[in-house]
Formats: structure tokens, sequence, C-alpha cells
């Protein structure tokens, strides 16, 4: 594996795992459209910005531009809508394992659509996944709303992951890493603002200061910086390579909900937490 690469993602999930849970505290503040309207919307000037400033922004063509949207609106309108949806009703260590098992999906997409070579661990990286969602779900009376969550989690899991391999396929097109996330997040920010209006359409939207501050905090960790250093670490090594390494957002996701949010899990929810990772990490070897 390409050392700056592996670095670069590392530093990519750290930046992931701070963007959802500082997400849950603003969560606390903010309706959750109004929260996912803000972060692409705050994004998307920064990275034009970076873009021309690097003179890496092209026209990448009509196909091309497609599928960054097609990106776009599944991983930050649909996937973050429904995830963030999970978050504020849930709990951040229960929910972020499952949701970010999206390694292992996205290892399958790029064996499936780049034909990369699979790992023959990948169908027990799946199993162990799966495991761990059993133990991260809490046992005991009022868990029934926490079960129905469950399932939308892996379908969180699912897009995010199956989106990794388009990326890596337009970027091997020639697309700059900054036209490609620039894309993206316009469409996310357009399809979020369209979705927040329909939503408040009649009750009006209301603005938070500290909770607006703190979506801004969260979309500079996870748009403008996380998913800047993954495309450049997915321009020089293997979708199918890189992917597994972002399962590291699961136990800095963990640490960060304990230590920013205040949550204090159960050895279960440990448990549960560690089969996960273990699942993810298996499709590295």
């Amino acid at each position: 594996m390409n050392l700056l690469a592996f670095a670069l993602v590392l530093v990519a999930t750290l930046c992931w795992g701070a963007d959802q849970t500082i997400g849950k505290l603003a969560l606390r503040r903010l309706n959750v459209s109004v929260f996912n309207a803000i972060r692409p919307t705050f994004a998307a000037p920064l990275i034009i910005l970076f873009a021309l400033l690097t003179d890496s922004l092209r026209y990448p063509g009509l196909f091309l531009t497609a599928i960054g949207i097609l990106v776009g609106v599944i991983s930050w309108f649909v996937a973050c809508e429904l995830y963030f949806y999970l978050l504020n009703r849930g709990i951040v260590h229960r929910v972020l394992p499952i949701s970010n098992s999206h390694p292992v999906w996205g290892v399958l997409a790029s064996v499936l659509l780049l034909g990369e070579r699979v790992t023959p661990l990948i169908p027990v990286s799946a199993a162990l996944v799966v495991l761990g969602a059993y133990f991260l779900a809490p046992k005991g009376k009022g868990t029934g709303s926490w079960k129905g969550m469950v399932p939308l989690a892996f379908l969180v899991a699912i897009m995010w992951g199956s989106v990794i391999a388009p990326m890596k396929y337009c970027l091997n097109e020639g697309v700059t890493v900054s036209t490609f996330l620039a894309i993206g997040v316009i469409s996310a920010a357009v399809t979020c603002n369209i979705a927040m209006g329909i939503r408040h359409i009649r009750t009006g939207i209301k603005f938070d200061k500290k909770g607006v501050g703190l979506s801004i905090l969260s979309s500079t960790f996870g748009f403008f910086i996380g998913e800047l250093l993954f495309l450049w670490a997915l321009e020089m090594e293997k979708a199918s390579v890189l992917a597994p390494v972002c399962g590291a957002v699961i136990p800095f996701g963990f640490l960060l909900s304990v230590l920013l949010v205040g949550e204090r899990p159960s050895g279960r929810a440990i448990l549960g937490m560690v089969i996960v990772f273990t699942g993810v990490f298996l499709a590295t070897i």
C-alpha cells in the first residue's frame, strides 16, 4: 500500500469522526434538514475557491459530471440526511459503527464495478459487521425503535461504500480532485436546500447561532478537509485497498462520542464496536 495514501486516509477518517460527533452536538440545536443544508452550502464556496487558487477546476464532460452529481446526491444528501436523522434519534457510539461499516461494501463495489481483486476474507468481514451490529443494539424494554434503525444504518453504509468505486473511476478518467469534489458538494448543497425548503415551507426555518457554528465546523472537517484528503489518496491507490482503511473512523468516532458528547457506552456496546472494527480491519488483509 502507498504509505502517503494510507496516511491521508487515516487523517481523513479522524476528520470524519470529528465531523459526525460535532454533528450530534449541532443537532441538539438545529433540525436535521437545516443542519444538512448548512454543511455543503458552506463547503461549496471553500472548495471552489481552493480549486481556483490551485488552477485545478476543469469541465470533465457530461458523463463524468453526471457521475459526480450522482455521487454527491447519494453520498452527501440522501445518506447524510438519513445518517444524521438516525444520529439525532439514537446514540452516537451505536449508530456510528454500523453506518461506518461502509469500507466492506466499498471493497465489494470496487470488485464489481472496477474489477479489482477481492480478498477471500470479505465474507468474514461482512459477517462480523452484522454480528457487531447485534451487540451494539441495546437489550431490554424500550429498544424497539433502535432495532428499526439498524437496517437503516446498514443502508447508509451501503450508500457510502457504493460511491467509492465511481469516485475512483472518475479520477482514473482524469477528473481533478477539486473538480470532482466541487461537483459533488454543489449537487449536495442544491438538493439539501430543496429538501430543507420543502420540509419547512409552512413552519419557517429556524437557525441557532451556536448550532450554525457547529454545522460549519462539522462541514470543514467532513467535506473540505476529510473528502479532499480521501480523494487525493484515491488518486494514488486502488479503491479496494483504501476503502478498508476508512474503517478507522469507527474507533475515532467512538472515542470522540465519549470525549465530546459525554456518552457512556456499555460493555456490550464496546464489544460490538470492536467486532465491527475487526470485520472492517480484516478487509485490509
